[in-house]
Parts: structure tokens; C-alpha cells; sequence
């Protein structure tokens, strides 16, 4: 074998090992590759979990401040309601004494009235028997 032949043979064998060299560092980026995909597929995957445990408790925290207000609003509602109850009947109290004030007031003016009257009757027939008495006779 001649020297170019030899060299020419060294030169393949080292070809050979340089594509393998070459392989095996593709291979070694390419599992590093994979394996920083899938830690970065891991955290997010964790940080979805949070974040949806964080959305649940907040939603059930939502649900559970809604739930107090609609009870301390139905609560509010219930005093206001009661107080114009109350209300109400002190209204209707004092418009049924107001009646009965009226009706009182209204009776004694009528009694006043045919009082007024019998004493002006009293005093007509007081007058006309005077104007009888004192009245020249008649022709």
C-alpha cells in the first residue's frame, strides 16, 4: 500500500469518527433539547394548575361574598319592610283618630247648630209675640 493510500485511509477512518462525534453531540443537544421542552411543558402545565386553583378559590370566594350580600340585602329588605309595616298601622292609627277627632268635632258642631237654631226659634216666636202684644189692632 502506498502512502497516499495509507493517508487516504486515515483520512476516511477519521471521517468516520468525526461524523460519529458529530452524531453523538447532535444527539446530546437534541435530548437536551427535549428534555428543557418538557421541563418547560412541566412548568406550565404546574403554573395552569395554580392558576386554575387560584380561579376556583377566588370563583368560590365570589360565590361565597355574593351569597352574604344577597342575604344581607334580603335582611335589609326585611327591616325596611317590616318599618313600613309599622309604619303602616301608625298611619292607619292616627288617620282613625283623626276620623274620630272629626266625627266628635262634626257632632258638637251640629249640636251647636240646633242649638243656635232652637234659641233663634226661642227668639222668633219671643219677637213675633211682642210685635203681637205691642202691634196696633187691626181694622
Amino acid at each position: 500500500m502506498t502512502e497516499y493510500e495509507i493517508a487516504s485511509l486515515g483520512l476516511r477512518e477519521a471521517a468516520v469518527w468525526v461524523a460519529i462525534v458529530q452524531a453523538a453531540i447532535s444527539l446530546g443537544v437534541g435530548s437536551v433539547q427535549c428534555v428543557l421542552i418538557w421541563r418547560g411543558l412541566h412548568f406550565m402545565r404546574r403554573a395552569a394548575e395554580s392558576r386554575d386553583k387560584g380561579l376556583k378559590q377566588q370563583g368560590e370566594a365570589d360565590e361565597r361574598r355574593h351569597n352574604e350580600a344577597m342575604k344581607a340585602e334580603a335582611d335589609r329588605h326585611a327591616e325596611v319592610m317590616l318599618a313600613f309595616e309599622r309604619q303602616e298601622r301608625e298611619s292607619d292609627r292616627r288617620h282613625a283618630a283623626a276620623m274620630e277627632a272629626a266625627e266628635r268635632r262634626e257632632r258638637e258642631s251640629l249640636r251647636r247648630h240646633e242649638e243656635s237654631m232652637a234659641a233663634l226659634d226661642a227668639q222668633r216666636k219671643g219677637m213675633e209675640t211682642l210685635i203681637e202684644r205691642t202691634a196696633p189692632p187691626r181694622a
